[in-house]
């Protein structure tokens, strides 16, 4: 208790001030800071290659999000940042110099980045197993991160195709309408069906009412259907009748297979891509096929220049300290890559020093 009261008796701004060592090895203190300057560089012979198109379009993405930036062929000590698509750093990089890393194939790559980053650049890789094995090479965590590349968005993942390629009959020998069942449990608008045969009218009417896409031939057309088979993701058969004609050219095709496993389908030797019996299993078997190609609607969605671009701007902010941590980090959970994937220089426990003052001592050990 007599300690206690002598401790008190300590100006407050003296004991925050031992808090403030005590505790904090490195402090994130945040900068009024309006403008960025970024300057990209970008060697000359690069411009019309690969390289040149990732400074360009990240050059396009910072004008629109307002950043001043431009491109040019060597460091600029008036910008805020220089950011290197190039691998030749110069001896002016510093603590606010990013550059790409594309690849590591020798020991001078090696040593090359490991020269950069002792200038205090960081490396950003394009992906997390490049920047794991440079990590493991002995570059420092908090130096090396990595952000995924961009894909242009101009071409877009096309709709699973399913074939059928039989007339219906009035006994129902082919189990047509099992697709109404069915496709009221699936994603309809990750599928197109291509139907051959006679019969079909009052099923596919169903079908559109549904969202399913159909693209009818009541007319068998061998030309047409040479050309549709080899064209098909999936060539579908639900009767139990010793097996589709179809099926022998569709494994001939070697496009996959929906079927039940029955007949002679079993005798081809040819595995069957989902072997079906009921909508349960078919509407299975589809919606398995329709999460895979819901990836790729993601990654189309997500790997976009314009969140390249956002996540090198975040690092930046970072490295400048122009933003408080909680508005640079308000992206967190939305992916791993960009400022996630630096090791942060003990950010998430940093406490301004003014906060400190004036707290009691016993609230703030």
């Amino acid at each position: 208790m007599r300690l206690k009261r002598r401790i008190r008796q300590i100006p407050g701004w003296i004991r925050a001030l031992f808090r403030y060592i005590k505790r904090k090895k490195y402090m994130y203190f945040p900068k009024e800071k309006k403008d960025m300057h970024v300057n990209i560089i970008i060697a000359s012979k690069e411009k019309s290659w690969i390289l040149g198109k990732f400074a360009s379009c990240v050059l396009d993405e910072l004008q629109r999000m307002g950043v001043k930036a431009a491109i040019s062929d060597r460091f600029d000590s008036n910008a805020d940042i220089n950011h290197f698509f190039t691998p030749n750093i110069t001896d002016k990089a510093d603590r606010n110099t990013t550059f790409m890393i594309t690849h590591v194939d020798t020991a001078l790559k090696l040593e090359q980045i490991k020269n950069a980053v002792s200038k205090g650049a960081v490396g950003i890789c394009m992906s997390k197993e490049t920047r794991d094995r440079l990590i493991a090479n002995g570059v420092l965590a908090n130096r090396v991160c990595y952000i995924n590349p961009a894909q242009d968005g101009q071409i877009k993942p096309r709709k699973v195709i399913l074939g059928i390629t039989h007339r219906v009959y009035k006994d129902n020998r082919k189990r047509e309408t099992m697709l109404i069942d069915i496709f009221k449990q699936v994603n309809t608008e990750l599928f197109k069906l291509v139907i051959m045969g006679a019969g079909w009218e009052d099923v596919i009417s169903a079908l559109s009412k549904l969202g399913l896409e159909v693209e009818y031939y009541p007319e068998f057309d061998k030309e047409k259907y040479n050309e549709l088979m080899v064209n098909l993701d999936f060539y579908c058969y639900f009767g139990f009748d010793e097996g589709s004609m179809g099926y022998l050219d569709a494994v001939a095709a070697g496009v996959g297979t929906i079927v039940t496993p029955q007949g002679y389908h079993l005798d081809t030797k040819a595995e069957i891509t989902y072997s079906v019996n009921t909508v349960e299993d078919v509407v299975d078997a589809l919606n398995e096929i329709g999460a895979k190609r819901e990836q790729s609607i993601q990654f189309a969605r997500t790997w976009t220049w314009n969140a390249y671009a956002l996540k090198h701007l975040e690092l930046w902010k970072y490295l400048l300290q122009a933003e408080p941590m909680e508005s640079i980090l308000k992206t967190r959970g939305l992916y791993i890559d960009g400022i996630y994937s630096l090791l942060l220089d003990n950010i998430r426990d940093s406490i301004p020093f003014t906060t400190l003052v004036g707290r009691s001592i016993d609230s703030a050990d």
